[in-house]
C-alpha cells in the first residue's frame, strides 16, 4: 500500500515524524512539495520513500537501511553519515554529498558539487554527471564511480578506497595516483554498472588509489600495487 504525504505546510520535524509513524505500517511512502525541507527522511532504518520534485539540504542523512529516492535535485550533504540502504537523487546535488558514509549506495543521476565523498568509509557512490573539486578527500574506504568529469584535487589525501572516473579531471590531490585497471576492477565495475542499468564499458574508467598508506608521516609506506587497500 502506498501512502502519500503533502508536505506543503509541514516543517522538517513534523514531516519526519509523520514519515516514521506511517512507515511502521506501510512499505512505501510518497512525498510531494518538500523543496523547502532540510533533513528530510533523516535516520530511517527501513521502508521505501519516493519524493516527487526537489528537496533541501541533508536529504537522507544517517540512513540505516531505507531506500530513499528523490526525483528532482537535492541541496548540500545528501546521504551524510549513512550506514546502509540507498539514497538516490534524480538530478543535481550540492556540495558535500555522501560525506562520512560507512556503507550503502548513493546514486546521483545529475552532477555533484565540491567535496563529494569526503571521509567515505565504505559506501559506493555513483555520479552520472560531473563532480566538483576535492572529491574523495580523506576517504578511507569504499568506491567512488564518476561517469563525467572532475575538478581539482581529486582524491586529496585519500588513505584507502578507490575512485573510478570515465571522464577527465583537472588534477589529482595529494597522495593520489593512477593505477591500471585489473580484472577484479572490471568485474566489480561490470557488476555494479549492470545492476544500476548504466550502459558503459568498464574499460572506459581510470582507477585512482592512494599513493601511500601513511600520507601524514615523513616516512611513507607504499600502497600495494594492486590497489587492494580496502
Amino acid at each position: 500500500m502506498v501512502i502519500s504525504i503533502d508536505s506543503t505546510e509541514l516543517n522538517m520535524r513534523d514531516c519526519n515524524e509523520k514519515i516514521r509513524e506511517l512507515i511502521r505500517k506501510n512499505d512505501r511512502i510518497e512525498i510531494t512539495n518538500a523543496s523547502h525541507i532540510d533533513g528530510l527522511c533523516a535516520g530511517l532504518r527501513s521502508g521505501k520513500v519516493l519524493v516527487h520534485g526537489d528537496v533541501g539540504d541533508y536529504f537522507g542523512i544517517l540512513n540505516a537501511g531505507a531506500e530513499l529516492v528523490v526525483t528532482g535535485s537535492s541541496g548540500r550533504f545528501v546521504g551524510d553519515g549513512m550506514t546502509s540502504g540507498r539514497v538516490e537523487v534524480g538530478a543535481d546535488v550540492g556540495d558535500g554529498a555522501a560525506v562520512y558514509c560507512y556503507g550503502g549506495i548513493v546514486r546521483i543521476k545529475g552532477s555533484a558539487g565540491n567535496f563529494l565523498g569526503t571521509m567515505n568509509k565504505g559506501a559506493t557512490i555513483i555520479v552520472e554527471g560531473d563532480i566538483g573539486d576535492h572529491a574523495g578527500t580523506y576517504m578511507v574506504g569504499g568506491d567512488i564511480v564518476v561517469l563525467g568529469d572532475a575538478g581539482e584535487a581529486l582524491g586529496d589525501y585519500m588513505i584507502r578506497g578507490m575512485i573510478y572516473i570515465a571522464g577527465s579531471y583537472k588534477d589529482l590531490g595529494n597522495n593520489a595516483k593512477l593505477e591500471k585497471l585489473r580484472s577484479s576492477d572490471l568485474d566489480k565495475l561490470g557488476t555494479l554498472l549492470t545492476a544500476e542499468g548504466l550502459n558503459i564499458n568498464p574499460r572506459a574508467f581510470r582507477k585512482i588509489i592512494p599513493a601511500t598508506l601513511r600520507p601524514f608521516y615523513s616516512e611513507k609506506t607504499q600502497a600495494p600495487e594492486s590497489g587492494g587497500v580496502r
